[in-house]
């Protein structure tokens, strides 16, 4: 079976390191990076045939959400299930800062 080509960019850091690297297992970068990215997708078969489920850590932005609902939810129940009507609020608010910029009504 042939090879065909494959091309990776990397930061000069990274680029530096996986020469140093390549080079003290004195095989090629090309050689170093092969292995890597094999040993990476054996990892990755692995994850994936034990179906292991990574746990994702809940964050303040998912507890201010779930704090959102809920208000959401308390309003809604407040009003009778009836939900306010921004557009009216919004002409309020519109209202209310030409009268205090103008003094009109």
């Amino acid at each position: 079976m042939g090879k065909t080509r494959i091309q990776v960019y990397a930061d000069p850091e990274t680029k530096r390191r996986i020469e140093l690297a390549a080079a003290k297992r004195e095989i090629a970068v090309t050689e170093y990076c092969l292995e890597a990215i094999k040993q990476q997708l054996l990892e990755d078969d692995i994850l994936e045939a034990e179906q292991i489920e990574i746990p994702v850590k809940k964050t303040k932005d998912t507890d201010l959400i779930a704090e959102l609902e809920a208000l959401h939810a308390d309003i809604l129940a407040y009003r009778g299930g009836k939900p306010v009507e921004i557009d009216a609020v919004i002409d309020q608010l519109r209202e209310e800062r030409d009268y205090e910029l103008t003094g009109l009504r």
